[in-house]
């Protein structure tokens, strides 16, 4: 009898170590091309107010800390006064991992193309300015304000497809003339969906009628409180429209082309897997 005890023991055992083996993970690589100095400056301050809303969101989403690579300023959190924005006050520790630099950010996805697995979702976030050129303005090109180095949405495609092995990814530009990613991700078979702040020809804008009043882009403030179903002052959003208890991707869209007023936000999915993809734990 004990021996049956046992042999049952190492048999859940190793039934555990074979699932546990093969859960899939959840990456996430932020990307904010400028420093802040000051709190409270318009077209300033939400290069940092902004990721860490979209931070804060990914936690809540089941993202974990050491799966979430942070590129910002000189590589060090911005000192923020308001406590719910200041990473060592919230999390004990704090977020940015590297200075933002066009070598990191080629780096930080070299390094994930030998982590992330098949059975894996991929999470990128890009804040910063932006450029237009070419036809219908669709020639995107993004400063990093912070080292004067400019990448073009041909070279980020490039840089994200050096993580070649993954089961969903997401890839979110808040630019001027962002829309002009979407062709640039938009090849059927990538399982890629691409959320952008505006179309080719579009600027987009920060705000200030936010609900504590501090300066966000209006883009990267409406869709981090739709996936995460409330506002930075915890008044719940109304985001999850099927009522599933989940917020899609497709969701999320919707949610910002209800909210936005300054810019047009834009979808790609070229697989149609938006209406699918949920980021809240588990669920990619």
């Amino acid at each position: 009898m004990q021996t049956g005890i046992i042999r049952l023991t190492l048999g859940l055992l190793s039934l555990f170590i074979i699932f546990s083996s093969g859960c899939a993970h959840k990456y996430a690589v932020l990307v904010s091309t400028n420093k802040v100095t000051s709190d409270n400056v318009s077209y300033h301050s939400e290069w940092w107010y902004d990721l860490f809303l979209q931070y804060s969101m990914l936690r809540d989403n089941g993202f974990k800390d050491d799966k979430i690579y942070v590129l910002y300023g000189d590589g060090t959190d911005f000192n923020t006064m308001y406590a719910d924005y200041n990473a060592t006050n919230q999390y004990g520790h704090s977020i940015t991992d590297m200075a933002v630099s066009k070598a990191n950010v080629q780096s930080v996805f070299n390094t994930l193309g030998s982590k992330v697995k098949s059975s894996d979702y991929l999470y990128v976030w890009w804040m910063g300015h932006g450029g237009g050129s070419g036809p219908g303005s669709c020639n995107l090109s993004m400063a990093i304000s912070n080292t004067g180095e400019t990448v073009t949405d041909t070279e980020l495609a490039g840089y994200i497809s050096n993580v070649s092995s993954y089961k969903k990814r997401t890839v979110d530009v808040m630019t001027c003339h962002s829309g002009g990613m979407l062709d640039n991700m938009d090849n059927v078979g990538n399982k890629t969906v691409t959320l952008t702040s505006s179309t080719c020809p579009e600027n987009s804008y920060s705000i200030s009628t936010t609900c504590n009043g501090r300066p966000h882009a209006e883009f990267h403030y409406t869709l981090p409180n739709a996936l995460k179903e409330k506002n930075p002052c915890g008044t719940a959003v109304t985001s999850d429209y099927d009522g599933n208890g989940y917020v899609s991707l497709s969701e999320a869209h919707q949610y910002n082309s209800a909210t936005m007023t300054t810019s047009t936000p834009q979808l790609g999915d070229p697989d149609s897997i938006a209406a699918g993809t949920y980021i809240k734990k588990g669920t990619p």
